[in-house]
Order: structure tokens, then C-alpha cells, then sequence
């Protein structure tokens, strides 16, 4: 269903559940047209899949005009975590950051310096460090060697793409 906008819509406008998506959204536009048919209450923006933080920021711009509010969504590093908490920062509409498990821990914290810190009352800090707050380490490369491997979809019966 995440696949059909109108469908989305129909759910939305049918049940008191508030429905956040937009993971496998790649542009404006198509959030846009999810935007136009009030297919959700809460967009998921994916920084590092949209093209950038000025591309973030505009999507968030159309999305506070439908009063939608954003969660950026945020599966990958502490570079994208950084990049959230800089739109987190600047945007009226945000509802919370997604925050991923382990970024204090191997391999992640071998990678970069300036991973956000919490504040022990459940959120997370806004970087003063230049640019997004975070540098990579010059021994990342030694520390966490690239592993090559085969990225295989999985396809749903209906030819949707399946989480793994």
C-alpha cells in the first residue's frame, strides 16, 4: 500500500491512527503528491536519500504548509544523524528525530568524531562543531575496512519492496 498514494490516503482519512511514512520517497515531488492527498499525518524524509539538507528543508517547507510534521527519518550513520539534528534545528515542524541504536558503539564510533551527545533527559544535543558536527576519523579507513556485499530486495507477493 505505501506504494499507492490514494490508497494511503484512504487509510489515512479512515482511522484516528496517525500515518507516518515517506522512508522510500526520493524527491520533492513525490512528497508533494503524498502531501496534496493527505496521506499522512507525520513525513519521513530521509536526508541522506532526498539530496541534502536544502532539499530536506524544502520538503519540510511543504509539508508545514499542510500542517504535516516531519520525522527525519534516520537508519544509517551518525553522519546522517548529524544532518537530521542541523534540519531538526531550523524547522518549525518537526516532531521527533529517529535516533538508531548503536552509534556510540563499533563500528560506528571508529568512523567519525563529533557523534551527537544526549543530554540524559532523552534528547539530543545540536553540534556547535563547524559544519555538521562531525569529521571522519583518519584511521577509519584501517579501523573499519570497506566489505563488499551483494544488495539483494526482497520483493513482496504485490512487487513491493520488503524491509530485511
Amino acid at each position: 500500500m505505501p506504494d499507492n498514494l490514494d490508497e494511503m490516503a484512504c487509510v489515512a482519512v479512515n482511522t484516528a491512527v496517525p500515518i507516518a511514512t515517506g522512508e522510500r520517497l526520493t524527491s520533492l515531488w513525490e512528497f508533494d503528491m503524498l502531501l496534496r492527498r493527505a496521506a499522512a499525518r507525520y513525513i519521513r524524509p530521509d536526508v541522506c536519500v532526498v539530496g541534502g539538507i536544502t532539499a530536506m528543508k524544502k520538503i519540510a517547507a511543504v509539508a508545514e504548509a499542510q500542517h504535516v510534521g516531519v520525522v527525519p527519518h534516520n537508519p544509517l550513520s551518525p553522519v546522517c544523524t548529524a544532518a537530521s539534528l542541523q534540519i531538526a534545528a531550523c524547522i518549525p515542524n518537526l516532531a521527533l528525530v529517529e535516533y538508531p541504536s548503536g552509534e556510540n558503539e563499533y563500528p560506528k564510533h571508529e568512523m567519525v568524531t563529533g557523534i551527537a551527545d544526549h543530554d540524559g533527559e532523552g534528547f539530543l544535543l545540536i553540534p556547535d562543531r563547524p559544519g555538521i558536527g562531525v569529521e571522519l576519523k583518519p584511521s577509519a579507513r584501517e579501523k573499519v575496512p570497506y566489505v563488499s556485499r551483494d544488495v539483494e530486495t526482497r520483493l513482496h507477493v504485490d512487487g513491493s519492496v520488503v524491509d530485511q
